[in-house]
């Protein structure tokens, strides 16, 4: 829309202020002009209709100038319909006063041309530019919302059971996992699948940064994770290690790498039959081993380079043995660093005592228990990184 194709509304219980204005506006172009002769006259006209911009006497009877815009202030019309005020020299006080009610800009009377043109057309230039800004924010939140759900579909929603038979005895291997990105997406991942018949790989990672540069590199990390890890299995028949899985990972991730991003990763293979574990953490928080009998404490492993850094990273292998009624709860930084209102963290050692007053529960009801702990302990404030949480149990 052209400038001067803008609907405008004079405010002035003055009939000869009203018609030089009116004729002043024609001359520049701008044909399109109602009128109001006081306050009340322009709200029901406002309200009635939409204008691209008022100008509005200071001085009126019943309704004055000043309380028209604390009304359109309060209707939250001012950003939509932006208001020139129109005053005397000597009323420049209360011009002062109109500008921080949020008045765009002020036309001192008698009005000079070069001045009503100059100043009225930055009016509207700037509603047309606030009018585009909010047109691209909400494709932007759009955008972002589609984002953000396509991210969460790339975790497993759907967590199965494996029922296996160990010494007689049948087993069941649950597992559950739940992220919560600080942002519209976020830098976290979990994942856990079948690596062959009778072994399920699980995974948790955290990308350095935040927002969207994150969220591609975590679903390139992802989307590495799974396919050279079944791509291995489909070759050769058995899942790889997870120090061969970690580097061709990291090697994948250094190429084509311009933001210098990297990830950690703690990544385990369970034997279902047998419940062994290898596992390897590429700079990862330390995961929590859910012992049958005791209370929970950290799994001892080195952590070594993150992913992404340095192509010739070497990760080592560790095992563990998970029995029944033993569990393993893999977590970001996301949980430990929440922060509440006075700015005090949750603390591993909150979460340690979380997960021992949840041994017995199923993955699901642990993961629950874990999440609505520390969003409670935030008490709304603004989530500084994602929290991530994965466990898998043996029951």
């Amino acid at each position: 829309m052209s400038l001067h194709d803008a609907r405008l509304l004079i405010v002035d219980d003055n009939a000869d202020n009203r018609d030089v204005l009116a004729r002043r506006l024609k001359r520049l172009g701008y044909a399109n002009v109602a009128f109001a002769e006081d306050g009340i006259e322009a709200m029901a006209t406002i309200e009635a209709s939409s204008f691209d911009a008022v100008l509005l006497d200071v001085m009126m009877p019943r309704m004055n100038g000043i309380e028209v815009l604390e009304a359109l202030r309060d209707q939250g019309r001012l950003e939509q319909t932006p208001v020139i005020m129109i005053s005397a020299s000597t009323e420049i006080d209360t011009v002062v006063r109109c500008l921080e009610l949020g008045a765009e800009d002020y036309l001192p009377k008698p009005f000079n041309p070069v001045l009503l043109r100059a100043r009225l057309g930055s009016v509207l230039e700037k509603r047309a530019l606030r009018a585009e800004l909010r047109r691209q924010l909400v494709r932007l939140e759009s955008e972002m919302a589609d984002a953000r759900n396509q991210q969460l579909s790339m975790v497993p929603t759907e967590f199965p059971r494996y029922e296996r038979r160990r010494d007689g005895n049948v087993l069941i291997v649950e597992t559950h996992g739940a992220m919560h990105p600080a942002r519209e997406v976020g830098g976290d991942l979990y994942d856990c699948f079948e690596a062959g018949p009778d072994t399920l790989c699980f995974a948790v990672g955290d990308v350095s940064g935040k927002g969207m540069p994150a969220a591609l590199f975590m679903a390139r990390a992802r989307s590495l994770l799974r396919a050279i890890t079944l791509q291995i299995v489909a070759s050769t028949g058995a899942p790889p290690t997870p120090s061969d899985l970690l580097a061709v990972v990291n090697e994948e991730l250094c190429k084509n790498n311009p933001l210098c991003m990297f990830i950690t990763l703690f990544v385990g293979f369970l034997d279902l039959h047998t419940g062994a574990v290898a596992y390897s953490n590429a700079g990862h928080v330390r995961p929590y081993l859910l012992p049958a009998d005791g209370n929970a404490y950290e799994v001892e492993s080195r952590p070594g380079m993150p992913l992404g850094v340095m192509e010739e990273a070497v990760h080592g292998n560790s095992t563990l043995h998970l029995n029944r009624g033993e569990g393993i709860v893999v977590i970001t930084d996301g949980l430990p660093e929440m922060m509440n209102p006075e700015g005090a963290f949750y603390t591993l050692e909150r979460v340690l005592d979380d997960l021992n007053t949840q041994k017995d529960a199923s993955a699901e009801a642990l993961i629950g228990h874990l999440v609505t702990q520390v969003m409670t302990f935030s008490a709304g404030t603004d989530q500084a990184d994602d929290v991530t949480v994965l466990a898998v149990r043996v029951l």
